[in-house]
């Protein structure tokens, strides 16, 4: 089997920092990537907003996918119903709240794709 049938398996977790947005998973040059899992962990005594974006690099547009979503105090947010699919240089872009504690999580596989080189 090529390495293109066989995704490499990755996950990134974050800490992210308060009113700050944060690129948690760029797709890598000569990769598409299958986004599995989209996790955030409100770790902070309160309820706080989470805004998680898409960047197409491809076409240089920015996507809500969780538009200031409210996570309960010490809660969390799970993506896992569908998938995203992400190409070289796309981006997952999270912002929480000024004042809170969180933490990220995206869990993504990663084929090999010699054709998808928009990173350099």
């Amino acid at each position: 089997m090529t390495q293109a049938l066989n995704p490499r398996l990755k996950s990134v977790g974050v800490n992210l920092v308060a009113n700050t947005a944060t690129d948690v998973y760029v797709c890598p040059s000569n990769f598409t990537a299958k986004v599995d899992l989209i996790f955030v962990a409100n770790n902070t005594n309160g309820n706080k907003t989470i805004t998680i974006e898409w960047y197409d690099y491809t076409n240089s547009v920015t996507y809500s996918i969780a538009p200031g979503y409210i996570v309960s105090s010490y809660n969390f947010l799970q993506l896992s119903d569908g998938y995203l699919i992400m190409n070289s240089g796309d981006k997952l872009i999270f912002t929480s709240e000024s004042g809170s504690t969180m933490s990220a999580i995206v869990s993504v596989s990663e084929y090999f794709d010699p054709a998808n080189a928009n990173v350099t």
